[in-house]
């Protein structure tokens, strides 16, 4: 009788886990390369927040490149209708990741299908 190891990784973080100050609560969106996740700041306030990371698997050079990139562009704007940048870091395993003002409403697909609108 042989015994079998069953090794699994899973697809997402597990709600409740911290990333750095941030526990994960829900995840909200998923794109590409990125999972975005309503999580609770710990310190040194506590609020809620957004919180994107890249994908397991995902953490090539390029697509750090491109997140890197994206979060940079974002904490250069400053709009009222731009979430802003709050914080920005990496997880105990290197992937990066980056804290934003938690923004709630529809998914812009959804938007547009409700005024007739092209995603395309």
């Amino acid at each position: 009788m042989s015994a079998t190891i069953k090794l699994t990784l899973p697809d997402d973080e597990v709600l409740g886990t911290m990333i750095g100050r941030y526990k994960l609560l829900e995840k909200i969106g998923e794109g590409g390369f990125g999972v975005v996740y309503v999580a609770e700041q710990r310190e040194p306030v506590k609020r809620r927040v957004a919180l994107k990371i890249i994908k397991l698997g995902m953490d090539t050079k390029q697509v750090v490149a491109r997140f890197e990139a994206e979060r940079q562009a974002l904490a250069l704007m400053d709009h009222s209708n731009i979430a802003k940048v709050l914080d920005a870091g990496a997880t105990d395993t290197g992937r990066p990741f980056f804290a934003m003002e938690l923004v709630r409403g529809i998914k812009i697909t959804d938007y547009c299908d409700q005024n007739h609108l092209s995603t395309r």
